[in-house]
């Protein structure tokens, strides 16, 4: 009875710390810009980059951004998917370059070619239209905001 009794307790404290954590307010992400592009190379059908993005996290808590996943379209044709190959963690209370690895994975190899001999990284960029989902996290808060079809370059005036 008595070890019941204790379970109840360690739960109900639990909650409360559950519940009085959750009701932190935060502050919306801005992304600023892309500053710079760097091409790292083509592996059979897939692009890798790394994005320089500066990204201002007004809040007081750490926020991982955990996954973010595009359906890519480049001059009304699809190309394939969008994504970042690692989360990036912003830090508190900043306004930091994140140097962010995105690979973009192309339907055919023949796409590859097609783009990377099109001109540079950053008017491709320029040109894509991307469409899909952003998740991030800061315990124990988790959101996803939906990215509705627009050019790359939009998405940091629209977050």
């Amino acid at each position: 009875m008595r070890i019941v009794k204790s379970l109840f307790q360690g739960i109900g404290f639990l909650l409360m710390v559950l519940v009085v954590t959750s009701c932190g307010r935060y502050n919306d992400i801005s992304v600023k810009g892309v500053s710079r592009v760097q091409f790292r190379g083509l592996q059979q059908n897939v692009v890798l980059l790394n994005l320089d993005v500066e990204i201002d996290n007004p809040n007081t808590r750490k926020i991982a951004v955990t996954n973010i996943e595009f359906k890519a379209w480049l001059s009304g044709r699809e190309l394939g998917d969008f994504r970042i190959s690692e989360s990036i963690k912003l830090i508190p209370c900043s306004r930091e370059t994140y140097t962010v690895p995105v690979e973009i994975k192309l339907r055919t190899v023949a796409d590859a070619f097609k783009l990377v001999s099109s001109g540079s990284i950053e008017t491709l960029l320029e040109r894509i239209e991307v469409e899909g989902i952003i998740k991030a996290k800061s315990f124990p808060v988790r959101k996803t905001i939906k990215v509705a079809r627009q050019p790359f370059r939009k998405i940091a005036a629209s977050l």
